[in-house]
């Protein structure tokens, strides 16, 4: 889903453990050679985030900025605020509440 021509959509439901870390992964960085500049990944409705999907996320940052583009969490859930948290010494993401922000910042 794009929301604008600038922004590419990947949402998540549910658990990203060691057994779906490969199903986002491949969805994730597959879709990233046609995503537009920005690409948000929203973690909202995620139930339960482990380190394995961090390495996801951390890999996707990477690549996002070697190719001048951007990622941006949508978070608020405990289970995966807690985890970025932690992450921070290595990796710090951008984070918001909604996707009506990213678009609002597009614009």
């Amino acid at each position: 889903m794009t929301p604008t021509d600038s922004i590419t959509l990947c949402a998540l439901v549910g658990e990203v453990d060691y057994y779906s870390a490969d199903v986002f992964r491949s969805g994730l960085l597959g879709s990233l050679g046609s995503a537009g500049p920005v690409v948000v990944v929203d973690l909202s409705r995620v139930t339960f985030f482990g380190s394995a999907g961090l390495r996801v996320l951390i890999e996707a940052e990477s690549l996002m900025g070697a190719a001048g583009g951007k990622l941006v969490l949508i978070t608020g859930r405990r289970c995966v605020d807690r985890l970025l948290d932690a992450a921070e010494d290595v990796v710090v993401f951008q984070t918001v509440t909604s996707l009506a922000e990213v678009i609002a910042d597009a614009a």
